[in-house]
């Protein structure tokens, strides 16, 4: 599975503290419509891709042209989204979203006093934003208009101070959403107060984890996804766990002129470009396997994390964020095997990934994993987190990652691509369903 973003846009009126997209991109004036059309239907695969419109703030294009793009992209796509901070929206966007069946990811870290970091900087604005923000979610609730969110955990909303405000917004009104760590621009590292470290990170994953297994209808990401990967039935999902690199990106854009470049996270160090070879695909995971994330219990499911985050700011490396992919790996899988001793993970089987997720057999897999009681030997691989051979924490800020929400079946990392519709709470600034 893999995730096509259209980018008729690269700048955006929000101004958000961390966006990870380059200042220089908003120099681009001009967006060949028929082009980018053109080369959806192209590369558009409809067993594999999902097509999300991004591309700085997308109710920002001038209506005649949002329209262009959602007609004809539904024409060719199963499904579409955008990703948005609601900003500019009108009756006219909703009423389109309504009729071209629109799949709609928020873009927005919580309730008001935790959304900070989003939106204009100065604080008569913001505020101004802050109230925008609540009113267009309830104005799609009220038209019925299905929606989940994105959220970038900083120490404003997913410290052990604040978590348990986010969590409580979320549920009291029954938001579907995906948690990402923020990392701080390469342009910008004056933002590096505000971001987690590690360890802070792998709490606030596994927290909202605990609200999931208490919860089974809250659908909250990456947990979801990771208990998926531990079963192994389904594809890898997100691309962050994906073996994905920098030039080999899971995710590709759509730009401006119709041409194909990489993943929109790799935009803000200038690569554009993306090669196609297979031989290129799992150059970074096959290094890290061998070096960083050698004998790592979880590397079949995880293969480094996503490169945007690549320690010492290098996308080589595994994630800055290695602590809190295993420790939320880890505490799933032994919630999992408290349940169920017997049961067999993908982490069980040394072919896991080469055998079965590479070549798509995730139901020869499924087959496998119920009559385990057939097989002779299993790999008991030594629970080791690589994390531990940290010399020193990396000084070096990271930047943000890109902001797309996709529910149930997350192929990119964030964006929003719903399978059916959720049942939303009443909106209010502090998540109060009263």
């Amino acid at each position: 599975m893999s995730t096509i973003l259209l980018y008729p846009l690269v700048n955006c009126p929000v101004g958000c503290a961390y966006c990870f997209e380059s200042p220089h991109h908003g120099n681009v004036k001009k967006y060949d419509m028929r082009s980018m059309v053109a080369t959806l239907k192209e590369i558009y695969e409809p067993k594999n891709d999902s097509v999300i419109m991004h591309g700085g703030e997308v109710f920002s294009l001038p209506i005649r042209d949002f329209k262009y793009f959602v007609h004809n992209a539904s024409q060719v796509a199963r499904s579409l989204s955008i990703q948005t901070s609601l900003v500019g929206l009108t009756n006219e966007h909703v009423r389109l979203l309504k009729k071209y069946n629109v799949h709609v990811g928020i873009s927005v870290d919580g309730p008001p006093e935790l959304n900070i970091l989003r939106g204009p900087r100065d604080p008569e604005k913001n505020k101004q934003y802050q109230q925008d923000v609540v009113s267009n979610m309830a104005k799609l609730q009220k038209n019925g208009i299905s929606f989940g969110v994105l959220s970038v955990l900083s120490k404003v909303n997913a410290s052990k101070d604040n978590i348990e405000k986010l969590i409580s917004w979320y549920k009291s009104n029954k938001i579907s959403g995906r948690f990402n760590p923020m990392f701080c621009p390469v342009w910008n590292n004056t933002l590096s107060e505000y971001q987690l470290t590690p360890d802070e990170a792998k709490y606030a994953w596994i927290r909202l984890a605990d609200e999931v297994l208490k919860d089974h209808t809250l659908q909250w990401l990456p947990a979801r996804e990771f208990i998926d990967n531990l079963f192994g039935a389904y594809s890898l999902s997100s691309c962050i766990v994906n073996r994905c690199d920098y030039f080999v990106a899971t995710c590709r854009a759509i730009l401006a002129d119709g041409s194909v470049a990489s993943c929109d996270r790799t935009f803000q160090e200038g690569y554009y470009l993306r090669n196609n070879s297979e031989e290129r695909k799992h150059t970074r995971s096959d290094m890290l396997s061998q070096t960083e994330c050698a004998e790592c219990r979880y590397f079949p499911i995880c293969g480094g994390g996503c490169p945007g985050e690549g320690d010492d700011g290098d996308f080589r490396h595994r994630s800055y964020f290695c602590e809190a992919y295993y420790g939320l790996y880890e505490y799933l899988e032994d919630r999992i095997r408290g349940l169920m001793p017997n049961v067999v993970l993908s982490i069980d089987r040394e072919d896991y990934y080469n055998e079965y997720a590479l070549k798509g057999r995730y139901n020869q897999w499924a087959e496998k994993m119920i009559n385990h009681s057939t097989w002779h030997h299993i790999t008991n691989t030594k629970k080791q987190s690589p994390c531990s051979q940290r010399q020193s924490p990396c000084s070096q800020q990271k930047n943000e990652h890109g902001d797309h929400y996709d529910d149930i079946r997350p192929d990119h990392g964030d964006h929003y691509d719903e399978a059916k519709p959720h049942d939303h709470g009443n909106w209010s600034d502090h998540g109060d369903s009263r």
